[in-house]
């Protein structure tokens, strides 16, 4: 299929799910992107949309473990040699979530978000993986999250309208291991439901990592966040947040 025409066919398939502006021209992008490189997802794109309506299916897999990690302050070597695309080197208060995948730290560090995503309340990040005895490199270059809800989730939305933050997700496969790597603000906990097997998180405000059995992450894992008096929402996956190692 051209990229005019999976252009199109997002246009129709959003009909229905709250995106922010410039959407389908940023995962037209992307897919060119993810051809290129032969990307485990390659056609990932549409699968992000085809996620959003997708049901849980419960299956007999082996639960994950969830690990849930300190304020990268405590571990100030992670954050050395990695410096952001404004080119000045990380620091812990620019840290959006941190968390271990086996030999390998992710950080999402902020940055600055593009102009209409920035006035439509949502924010923007870069992700690093830090692997032991290594040097970081940067796994994405950007990551928009705090943008939108599901069509009809109301928690989401009332959520979203306090200007708190909705959290975000990061999935990384290395090997074979699969992860997820989730955060939501102070006040809220996190379950990571992966091919209808649910992995309680908790409290991840700093980030918090958890492994799961999945065959393909748009579709078969969805990230929830609790408030405080009990409700959830879903934390929407965005354009590029599923990595390879």
């Amino acid at each position: 299929m051209r990229d005019h025409e999976v252009a199109e066919l997002l246009d129709r398939a959003v009909a229905d799910v709250e995106l922010p502006a410039g959407f389908t021209t940023r995962v037209v992008a992307g897919s060119r992107n993810r051809r290129r490189r032969r990307l485990l997802l390659g056609g990932g794109a549409l699968a992000v949309l085809v996620a959003l309506a997708t049901p849980l299916v419960p299956a007999n897999r082996p639960a994950g473990r969830g690990t849930s990690v300190v304020d990268p302050r405590v571990e100030p070597g992670v954050l050395a040699g990695i410096v952001g695309a404004d080119g000045t080197p990380a620091t812990a208060e620019r840290v959006v979530a941190v968390g271990r995948a086996g030999t390998e730290t992710l950080v999402v560090l902020r940055r600055g978000a593009r102009a209409e995503e920035s006035t439509a309340g949502g924010q923007a990040a870069e992700v690093w993986i830090a692997p032991d005895g290594g040097d970081p490199r940067r796994a994405l270059d950007y990551l928009s999250y705090d943008l939108g809800c599901l069509d009809g989730d109301q928690v989401c939305a009332e959520v979203r309208s306090t200007g708190g933050g909705l959290g975000l997700a990061v999935a990384y496969r290395s090997g074979d291991r699969f992860v997820v790597l989730a955060q939501a603000p102070e006040g809220r906990t996190i379950e990571v439901v992966a091919d209808g097997v649910r992995h309680p998180v908790g409290a991840a405000p700093h980030g918090a990592v958890v492994e799961v059995v999945a065959d393909e992450p748009y579709d078969d894992v969805q990230v929830w966040a609790t408030v405080a008096d009990g409700r959830r929402y879903r934390i929407v996956w965005e354009p590029g947040a599923v990595l390879t190692g």
